[in-house]
């Protein structure tokens, strides 16, 4: 007997595509009947899509529950881009299990979603376990705990192990804690594997594991065939079905997400140009208004930011969220004298202004150049200024900024300074807060 695992991952709300692959899977669920399984692996909701922004992510999971979805698990979209309520109550009206073995409230001693999930197929006691990953002090800004998601995960597969004929991992970690799970915990059959966005076209074996991964964006839809002999698992193979040769549906959800998203928020607002390599009126008001919003002395983002540009007049929601998309929050770090000064100096050489971003919660494409606000410099002297008088070396700033900027690449001091993040406001967010400025 054969039992199929359809699985997809990180869709980030490319709904042209995931409406194509709700067709599939719901033409695959009349051939299989009882005989399949369908999972989502998290990172479905992406903010960055108007019917999501509206529905904050709430559409996401009735477009899954007419998928067809058994079980799914949340990524860092669902978990770090909502608010704490409005991630508890995203899954109220969803028709599947959500499961994820380290996502705990801060105090809490317990998962608050249920960490594993046993699923019966045709006498086949499937084990599924769930976990996402560890960025830890954007949950807590928020009030979540997600850390030791090796040691959640072992403990579901002690508690399970005896129950289940197969035990499925459902991760949302990435490609390397995936590889490294496989090797530690040989009792998983397979693991469906997701966040870094990589895929196996016919999957990959590590020891008697095997992993599947379906790639980004609904580009693939992944399936594993489990064959039985009686209840014991002989065999296992994995495939991608590519999502372009999939019949097309419409996608009408960008015109609701646009129509649910026409509150006007300023009548007569300025235009708001998109210049990749100088500064504008509002890139300059939106550097201000972040170190307002961070309590910060000096503030840096950079111009790639304005995705679209506004003609200018009545600003609605709709058009905030066309030249702001990004799931991006702020961030206020501390910084001594010499090390702000070493920061501007790296930002003043705008080494990354011809290159293209992806992830970090950025939405655009090339980064730009960047932009600083409250801080001087006199070329003549040498010398940083901040409200008029100079930087000191040991003295202690705050900066303003993007959380993009924390993951150590762009601005390594960031790495292991004191951070305060600001959450769970969006760039959008702070623009309607200091609306004036328009």
């Amino acid at each position: 007997m054969e039992v199929k695992l359809f699985h997809t991952n990180d869709i980030h709300s490319h709904l042209y595509n995931y409406l194509k692959i709700k067709d599939f899977l719901n033409n695959k669920k009349r051939q299989l009947k009882d005989e399949m399984v369908y999972v989502d692996l998290g990172d479905h909701v992406d903010r960055s899509h108007p019917y999501t922004e509206a529905t904050l992510g709430k559409g996401n999971i009735d477009i899954l529950n007419e998928a067809g979805c058994d079980v799914a698990t949340i990524g860092n979209n669902e978990g770090i881009t909502l608010q704490k309520d409005d991630l508890k109550s995203l899954y109220d009206n969803a028709d599947f299990d959500i499961i994820c073995a380290n996502l705990r409230e801060v105090g809490s001693e317990s998962p608050y979603f249920k960490p594993y999930v046993i699923k019966e197929v045709n006498g086949i006691k499937f084990g599924f376990i769930a976990a996402t990953v560890e960025f830890t002090p954007f949950y807590k800004a928020l009030g979540w705990e997600v850390s030791e998601s090796f040691d959640w995960v072992l403990k579901a597969i002690r508690e399970i192990n005896t129950e289940v004929d197969c035990i499925v991992m459902m991760s949302h970690l990435g490609r390397y804690d995936d590889e490294s799970l496989a090797m530690m915990f040989p009792e998983i059959d397979v693991i469906l594997s997701s966040h870094t966005h990589h895929y196996f076209e016919e999957g990959e074996w590590i020891g008697d594991t095997l992993l599947g991964a379906a790639g980004r964006y609904g580009d693939y839809v992944g399936e594993v065939t489990l064959q039985f002999e009686g209840k014991k698992l002989i065999g296992k193979r994995a495939r991608l079905y590519d999502t372009d040769l999939l019949t097309s549906s419409d996608d009408h959800y960008y015109e609701i997400g646009r129509d649910m998203l026409s509150t006007v928020i300023k009548d007569s607002a300025a235009p708001i140009e998109r210049r990749l390599y100088s500064t504008s009126h509002f890139i300059t008001s939106l550097a201000r208004m972040v170190r307002l919003f961070t309590d910060s002395d000096v503030s840096l983002i950079h111009t790639g930011l304005i995705v679209k540009p506004f003609e200018g007049g009545a600003l609605t929601d709709y058009d905030l969220h066309k030249v702001l998309p990004h799931a991006i929050n702020t961030v206020q770090i501390e910084l001594t004298g010499r090390e702000l000064k070493e920061v501007f100096n790296q930002a003043s050489k705008h080494e990354f202004k011809d290159e293209i971003i992806r992830g970090l919660g950025f939405r655009g494409d090339i980064f730009g150049c960047f932009v600083a606000e409250n801080i001087g410099y006199v070329q003549s002297e040498r010398e940083y200024y901040v409200n008029g008088e100079v930087i000191e070396d040991r003295k202690h700033y705050t900066l303003g900024t993007l959380d993009m900027y924390t993951f150590g690449r762009i601005f390594p001091q960031f790495r292991y300074s004191k951070k305060i993040y600001k959450m769970p406001e969006f760039l959008r967010d702070i623009v309607k807060i200091y609306g004036s400025e328009l």
